[in-house]
């Protein structure tokens, strides 16, 4: 299996732009890279700019210089169900983006569908799942255009705080058998798992042949903290585990975008701070300890692949 990790953890906390994240991982161990697009709509102006697709070029010449590789994307942060956000700037954000991962040779990104107060868990499923499912056949032409798959991602309650969202392997089969496009898949967070005290391998298990990507972090079981295995409690001989006996095809993709950095303290940097983020050669100190732990954990399990 492929180790890789998201740019997101370089950028925009720690660099300008895409290509110079890309450029950080030299180095480090990581060649597989899942691109995010997270930040697109509030920090990433030349993404939503007529000449877009020039930073996105500018990453995968880096990328291909380095002998890197786009194994996968996040999608923009963007919230379909939300009265109050910006529909028109929002799905230009989500269909630029599938645009960008045909451009990057990625056949699947991870996208968040939608919550709401309207829609509450679990009362709610069948509304939600109508809902999301509309959402999503907008985006039908864009993804069979540029053959990328879109996967839906759970969450936990202590991030959706009542709002209906995917919490279950069972549910997000549920809303795949409803879906059926070909191009739709899921990603399981295995931190948002953790956070409901699941049984990661019965859940992995359970979701089988729609599981197309991975969100690898640890946290204390409480809080959604995205740290690097070994920081908190979370079962990995579970996950792996898991992952080995449905033989799974895609990634050990990390999103500990917390490790050294990130959300350790909250904005605003505090006035005359020199030490609010770690230095970026300690960042990249910390993702070759990322690398090297990752390795370790499937080489364990026999299953690390260049």
């Amino acid at each position: 299996m492929k180790l890789a990790t998201t740019t997101g953890e370089l950028y925009p906390a720690f660099v300008s732009t895409p290509a110079e994240a890309v450029r950080c991982y030299e180095g480090t161990g990581f060649t597989h890279l899942d691109y995010s697009f997270y930040n697109v709509l509030t920090k990433d102006p030349a993404f939503m700019s007529e000449n877009w697709k020039e930073g996105v070029l500018a990453a995968k010449q880096t990328a291909a210089a380095l002998g890197f590789d786009f194994v996968q994307a996040h999608s923009p942060d963007y919230n379909p169900m939300d009265p109050d956000a910006d529909h028109t700037a929002g799905m230009l954000a989500v269909r630029r983006s599938i645009e960008a991962c045909d451009m990057l040779g990625i056949r699947s990104m991870v996208i968040h569908s939608g919550f709401t107060p309207r829609l509450q868990y679990p009362r709610d499923k069948e509304a939600y799942f109508a809902e999301t499912l509309e959402f999503f056949r907008t985006l039908y032409p864009a993804m069979e255009k540029h053959n990328v798959c879109l996967l839906i991602e759970n969450s936990a309650e202590g991030n959706m705080q009542g709002r209906f969202f995917y919490m279950t392997a069972q549910e997000m089969n549920e809303y795949l058998a409803i879906d059926k496009h070909p191009l739709m898949g899921a990603c399981w967070d295995i931190g948002h798992g953790h956070m409901r005290g699941c049984d990661q391998y019965t859940e992995l298990t359970t979701l089988g042949s729609n599981l197309k990507a991975m969100h690898i972090h640890d946290n204390n079981g409480i809080g959604d903290q995205h740290l690097a295995p070994y920081c908190g409690t979370l079962d990995f001989d579970a996950v792996v585990r898991a992952l080995r006996d449905i033989r799974f095809a895609g990634c050990f993709t990390f999103e500990a975008d917390s490790f050294m950095g990130q959300r350790r303290i909250p904005a605003p940097v505090p006035e005359h701070s020199r030490l609010f983020q770690p230095a970026l050669a300690v960042k990249r100190g910390a993702l070759k300890l990322l690398h090297t732990v990752g390795k370790t954990m499937l080489e364990s399990y026999g299953m690390y692949e260049d």
